[in-house]
């Protein structure tokens, strides 16, 4: 059994720091609302479309007049309106998207007749041919997207249809990452001896930001005072949360589990999580929590999205879970897991259900797995070694 804190007990803990907390709205154009989050349900204000409309060019008439000679009285574009309902064997020329004048059902292609000032109509036409009905898409009061939605391009285009210049969304979040350690530089210069470029700060600020929060990304360096001093600013920057990599292990120079304990309200330290075991969590005021992350980009990218993406998106108003699937192993996984272990792999759609084809590097430190991988597959704490065939959890990856 492991002796570390489950992951699902750490992800409530840090959730129930923000309980409570108060969160803003704001109302913004249309045009600055891609990828926001929407702050209230949107209901059709009116039926969509709002008339009845040519789907394609061609002629309007009622459909009882045919078989027979219909006479063209006129021409409607898109954009007109016929306000005088048709009379019996009458017939408007009409271009594709323009109301159907009062008094005709059905729409002819014009290539079906020959243009003139009467058209031959030789077969009997159905009514609603080739008319867009009013209110198909849309009736008055329905449902168009619920709240916690992201606005996408599409998303946008609905609201843009109903004829809206703005939309009331959850205001952004701001997130502290805190990059810690001597030995990270940032990218643009040459690597200096001993020096990795931090990988790990960019991946948690696209992350954020993709989950429609503010991300701001400041550098500490392994000192106790300068850690002390960062939090200390953070206080009056308000943020939200503030997430810490590096400096979260046993090392000499990983003072973060301590400082958490003894400055602030420390909730955990070490998760029942392969990789990403050492991750710690504190409360820096009453609805701020602090997530302190591995430095190794793979292990912290496995902690995001088991422990820090449900909290970014309860900060932003939106809904996240990693879609739970079972599979078998495609081969043997040779090695016992003592904590419970989460594997990059392949997920296959075989004749007989999914194979997990676990990915070679598994190493906490490497991202092109993340990359190559649809999923991750859990294997329970103290577990032996997997045969090939063994049915485990999968989760789904967001993409």
């Amino acid at each position: 059994m492991s002796r570390y804190i489950a992951v699902d007990d750490a992800r409530t803990q840090i959730l129930k720091i923000i309980e409570g907390a108060p969160t803003g709205q704001e109302r913004v154009p249309l045009a600055k609302a891609l990828g926001r989050t929407l702050a209230e349900p949107i209901r059709a204000p009116q039926e969509w479309p709002p008339f009845a409309r040519a789907a394609m060019d061609g002629f309007a008439f009622r459909a009882e007049d045919t078989p027979g000679t219909l006479h063209v009285i006129g021409t409607l574009y898109a954009g007109d309106v016929w306000d005088q309902p048709l009379k019996p064997g009458e017939a408007i020329r009409i271009m594709t998207g323009a109301p159907v004048p009062p008094g005709a059902n059905t729409v002819l292609e014009q290539e079906r007749v020959t243009d003139g000032p009467a058209i031959a109509v030789l077969d009997r036409i159905r009514p609603h041919r080739n008319i867009m009905p009013q209110g198909h898409e849309y009736r008055e009061g329905d449902a168009v997207l619920p709240q916690g939605s992201v606005l996408s391009p599409l998303a946008l285009g609905q609201l843009a249809a109903f004829g809206l210049a703005e939309v009331s969304t959850a205001v952004p979040p701001r997130v502290l990452i805190l990059t810690t350690g001597d030995e990270v530089q940032s990218g643009g210069k040459p690597l200096k001896p001993g020096r990795i470029y931090d990988a790990t700060g960019p991946l948690l600020a696209a992350l954020l930001t993709e989950m429609g929060a503010r991300p701001s990304h400041w550098h500490v360096p392994d000192q106790p005072k300068r850690l002390l001093g960062a939090f200390d600013k953070a206080r009056s920057g308000h943020f939200r949360l503030i997430i810490t990599t590096g400096g979260v292990s046993v090392g000499q120079r990983d003072y973060l589990p301590e400082l958490l304990e003894r400055h602030f309200d420390r909730l955990f330290w070490r998760v029942d999580m392969h990789p990403g075991k050492a991750t710690a969590a504190a409360v820096l005021d009453k609805h701020t929590p602090i997530v302190a992350l591995s430095g190794n980009p793979g292990a912290s990218l496995t902690a995001w999205y088991l422990l820090v993406a449900p909290l970014a998106a309860a900060l932003t108003g939106r809904s996240y879970a990693l879609r739970a699937i079972h599979g078998r192993l495609l081969h043997p996984y040779p090695k016992s897991t003592r904590e419970t272990r989460y594997l990059k792999a392949r997920f296959q759609f075989l004749k007989d259900g999914i194979g997990f084809e676990v990915i070679d590097n598994q190493s906490s430190d490497a991202l092109r797995s993340f990359a190559e991988a649809d999923g991750l597959v859990v294997i329970p704490h103290g577990s032996p070694p997997q045969e090939a065939g063994q049915v485990l959890e999968g989760l789904w990856l967001p993409r």
